[in-house]
């Protein structure tokens, strides 16, 4: 019998929300949100571009501190910090990518910066999202991707050079973002093995192993074994082959990582219990 599939020993522990039940709690917070207006931040300096480069964002940060003391939201830079890690930063550029993240926005996937006329945008512009991406010098970031964290992300890596230029960042240039990189640090340290943010875990439920792969599928190769009941760290979810068997049969697959036998790959979600649907706690592969 493939040990993807096999029939499960008694669950124990937390189990999941019913998806139904979680469905109309997540439309409760879409429709809560959607009714939410964005703040508005300073206004734009003079000049944007720096040593001719096309600005990222060029108004002022939408939460600045109001001390030397940096208070961070551990959700919202461990949220930075795991969209920066699946966008492809990885090393210090990560830890720069979350540092910025943070002088930007605080980590607000809904922070919106209002910008009075700059070079290039008589008509003055938006910053938006976690790394303030503008709506004028970047008009191919749609608002939708924008205010979405992952899509965010990956647009500050493609504006970034993979991390290589934070030039484009007005708070990059002044310095502020270096209030951050300690805090920034602590949250790519969070990451841990297979790049699992603020401790995102679950716990295997087939006995008495199950396969982790190369791959979203059985035809993919085993890569190593995970046991009933051991904690894996989770760093994302994508789809695959469809698995009947276990507790929520599905598609869905998911990246995981067990500390105990050094596994890293993917195993099917029907047999990992997790607190919440895991599509709502960590970023899509």
């Amino acid at each position: 019998m493939d040990p993807d599939r096999l029939p499960p020993a008694s669950a124990g522990g937390r189990r999941r929300l019913p998806r139904l039940a979680l469905g109309l709690v997540l439309l409760c917070v879409v429709g809560t949100v959607a009714l939410a207006v964005p703040g508005t931040a300073s206004a734009a300096p003079d000049s944007g571009a720096v040593d001719g480069a096309v600005p990222a964002s060029v108004g002022e940060p939408a939460a600045t501190p109001a001390s030397d003391t940096v208070s961070v939201n551990a959700v919202g830079i461990d949220l930075c910090a795991q969209v920066g890690y699946a966008a492809g930063f990885r090393g210090s550029p990560l830890v720069t990518a979350v540092a910025v993240a943070m002088a930007e926005s605080s980590c607000n996937p809904s922070a919106v910066g209002s910008n009075g006329p700059t070079y290039g945008c008589p008509n003055g512009s938006l910053d938006r999202g976690l790394w303030q991406i503008n709506n004028c010098y970047h008009p191919t970031v749609t608002d939708t991707c924008a205010y979405d964290a992952q899509c965010n992300a990956n647009a500050a890596y493609n504006i970034s050079s993979g991390g290589s230029n934070w030039q484009p960042w007005s708070t990059y240039n002044s310095g502020v973002y270096a209030n951050y990189l300690s805090a920034a640090q602590a949250a790519v340290d969070r990451l841990g093995g297979g790049g699992t943010p603020g401790g995102v875990t679950g716990t295997i439920l087939a006995s008495p192993w199950l396969n982790v792969r190369a791959g979203p599928g059985t035809s993919y190769a085993v890569t190593g074994y995970t046991y009933y009941g051991s904690t894996v760290n989770i760093s994302c979810y994508t789809f695959g082959e469809y698995v009947g068997g276990g507790y929520w049969p599905s598609s869905t697959w998911d990246r995981i990582t067990d500390p105990a036998t050094g596994a890293t790959g993917f195993a099917a979600d029907t047999w990992i219990n997790t607190t919440y649907d895991v599509k709502s706690m960590v970023p899509s592969c």
